[in-house]
């Protein structure tokens, strides 16, 4: 695991200390767990890791709920290969890993980031008009 892996675990484990889901949201983080086929947390494979991605690339969670579903994987023992996982993954394809967009970028992992041009001054230049004469 890497150095900024591991700082990345860290943090995802301060978070999740930090936190105190309801039985509401529990209920939320199970009904993806099901839905990607996981039984036990502690016992997710990189194969249940992928399915999860892909229940929550199909869904519209925020960022705050995905970071929120890790924190209590963490909590409920996802080991430390299976959050690495988690963190490299670039669910959105745009080049920046889960972990960037949620700990560093602030965007949403489901949605590409695509830069946005700085806004250009508009110069306003007459247009060549041409005389016309009417005739009626």
């Amino acid at each position: 695991m890497s150095k900024t892996t591991q700082l990345q675990v860290q943090e995802l484990a301060r978070f999740a200390q930090e936190q105190d889901f309801n039985q509401q949201y529990r209920q939320y983080f199970g009904d993806v767990w099901e839905e990607a086929g996981v039984k036990d947390i502690s016992k997710m494979t990189i194969q249940d890791a992928e399915q999860t991605l892909k229940v929550l690339a199909d869904s519209e969670a925020s960022p705050q709920f995905i970071k929120s579903l890790l924190a209590q994987a963490a909590i409920d023992g996802a080991t430390p290969q299976v959050l690495e996982y988690f963190l490299s993954s670039d669910i959105d394809g745009d080049g920046r890993t889960l972990a960037q967009e949620l700990f560093q970028d602030g965007t949403n992992p489901l949605q590409p980031d695509t830069p946005q041009p700085p806004p250009k001054a508009q110069v306003l230049s007459p247009s060549p008009t041409e005389d016309f004469d009417w005739e009626i």
